[in-house]
């Protein structure tokens, strides 16, 4: 499906279903705010790098207005909704400052292989035991997929944007157990290293040799 949504182009990945706060000081996003507030409608956020808007984002839906500052300034919170790619650029909408885009929204496939995901499962835990995190994730209301690991497993930049553009859980599934196969033997690494720190300073029960050659 293609539409057009006003877009605020920013230098970081949003995944669908995660909730996001933002600051918003400049005036032309005031205004896309203020509108998706009174006009229930949605807006993207296109994946910057290097300056250089890329061609995946999320679109966005406006959560609340947490606070509004008497020069007009926000704090806003939002949550992605779907997976977008931008297929034109609108630089001068009629009566607006901010720019919009023609987009098409990506069907997210959930797909599930049962092998699959207890892999990913046992590699995910694993992972945040040795980072001392997994009480941070794991909440009560905490679902497994891939989305919702995509910050937590140490992937750079770009390939937190390569998980956004694939479309099959699957194959984001199988892109993080790549991952996390490959730095396990380091993060197992340091967090013996950070072991062995803990005893520095501290009274060691060591026997001596009887004899030393």
């Amino acid at each position: 499906m293609q539409k057009f949504i006003p877009i605020f182009p920013l230098n970081l990945v949003a995944f669908p279903g995660e909730v996001i706060n933002l600051h918003i000081f400049e005036p032309r996003y005031q205004q896309l705010i203020r509108e998706c507030c009174e006009e229930e409608k949605m807006f993207g956020i296109p994946v910057v790098e290097n300056n250089r808007m890329l061609d995946y984002g999320t679109e966005m839906e406006l959560v609340k207005i947490q606070k509004e500052y008497p020069n007009g300034e926000m704090d806003v919170k939002v949550k992605g909704v779907h997976v977008i790619q931008i297929l034109e650029t609108v630089k001068e909408v009629p009566g607006k400052l901010y720019d919009g885009a023609i987009v098409s929204v990506i069907q997210n496939i959930e797909d599930r292989h049962s092998r699959l995901f207890a892999e990913l499962e046992e590699l995910t835990e694993t992972l945040f035991a040795l980072l001392d995190i997994k009480q941070d994730i794991y909440k009560p209301d905490f679902v497994l997929n891939s989305f919702k690991l995509g910050h937590y497993v140490g992937f750079e930049f770009m390939e937190e944007y390569e998980l956004l553009r694939h479309p099959r859980e699957t194959s984001r599934q199988k892109l993080i157990v790549e991952h996390i196969k490959k730095i396990l033997p380091s993060v197992r690494q340091i967090a013996e290293i950070k072991e062995k720190a803990k005893l520095n300073g501290h009274f060691r029960m060591t026997n001596p040799p009887d004899t030393l050659k």
